[in-house]
């Protein structure tokens, strides 16, 4: 254990920061939170929006933004893809034109963990930008980043977030974040920030390799080896490849008994959410728990048809192959 004052956490701190701009591709703030995923998400709002946020929704978590949002008393409209589709750019531009007041920012879900769908993150952005130039994008990207490409700067987003423990492979505990500078004025023209979860502080620490309060020092240690793992020994190209590898022969192997029940066009690399043909969805995780394997359950809406398998973080093709042959004979019955 060192104190988070001392020299040897700034220099914990500043290789972590280094790798971060590197994961977020960005060259503005980045920061670590000791925090969940939805801290941060509530942060965002707390930081951004002044008065009104357009919530784009295709799931149970990107629901949570606006659940958020109206606990803080926020005026927030939704824009509701159905289940297992992503949101349609074309959509967002008619509702961003038909509306006379601005937003303050636009909420997108990179990957939505619970249908296991990727929405055109790049899309929509430029869509928010080109129709509402102040409007600012805020992103979650909890189970994209690390298993998923995100381009902070290239995709001119504003704040984008991601709690550790899905494809960066990390026990949870803290989240990571990129904010633009877009954001940072935005956040000094809001006087009521909050103390824990104010950027500016969080932006001014970072700067000086710190963070504002007392953080969980050995989730830093751990951030600090996974970073250095991700970027320098399996590259961040190499990372994506085997995502891609693993989403594709998880829906191939398991398709002659479920069916994905997202939109194949725009199946995440990260979660395949599958509706099962021949047994309960339910019956088969039993069965795979007593076989030692752990699948995901249904979430929300799709609770009771649908089970999931987390194709994320470090784990290999041979294991996730081993996965499916036990899954092909439980299946099987």
């Amino acid at each position: 254990m060192i104190g988070h004052r001392s020299t040897e956490f700034k220099e914990l701190f500043r290789g972590i920061n280094a790798h971060l701009k590197t994961l977020f591709a960005t060259k503005q703030t980045t920061f670590v939170v000791t925090s969940s995923g939805t801290g941060v998400m509530q942060a965002a709002l707390e930081n951004c929006v002044n008065r009104r946020v357009l919530v784009t929704t295709c799931g149970a978590f990107s629901e949570r933004w606006f659940n958020i949002a109206q606990s803080l008393g926020l005026e927030a409209d939704r824009l509701d893809a159905e289940w297992g589709n992503a949101i349609d750019p074309e959509r967002l531009a008619d509702h961003l034109r038909s509306r006379r007041a601005q937003y303050d920012a636009v909420t997108l879900t990179h990957n939505e963990t619970s249908t296991g769908v990727t929405n055109d993150l790049a899309i929509l952005a430029s869509v928010v930008h080109e129709e509402s130039p102040d409007t600012l994008v805020l992103v979650d990207a909890v189970s994209s980043l690390g298993g998923i490409p995100v381009q902070f700067d290239e995709w001119n987003l504003d704040v984008c977030m991601a709690s550790v423990q899905k494809g960066i492979a990390l026990p949870p505990g803290i989240t990571v974040a990129a904010v633009s500078d877009a954001a940072v004025a935005r956040a000094q023209k809001h006087p009521y920030r909050g103390t824990y979860f104010d950027f500016l502080e969080y932006k001014k620490q970072a700067d000086a390799d710190g963070v504002p309060a007392t953080p969980s020092i050995p989730h830093f240690y751990a951030l600090a080896k996974q970073l250095d793992y991700i970027v320098r020994e399996e590259t961040l190209a190499a990372r994506f490849d085997r995502h891609r590898r693993m989403r594709d022969m998880t829906i191939e192997r398991t398709a002659k008994y479920a069916r994905l029940a997202s939109d194949p066009a725009h199946a995440s690399m990260t979660v395949s959410a599958l509706e099962p043909s021949n047994v309960d969805a339910e019956i088969l995780r039993y069965r795979m728990k007593e076989r030692g394997f752990t699948l995901g359950g249904g979430y929300g809406q799709w609770k009771e048809k649908t089970f999931r398998i987390g194709h994320m973080g470090d784990i290999p093709l041979d294991s996730l192959s081993a996965m499916l042959d036990v899954l092909d004979e439980v299946a099987a019955g």
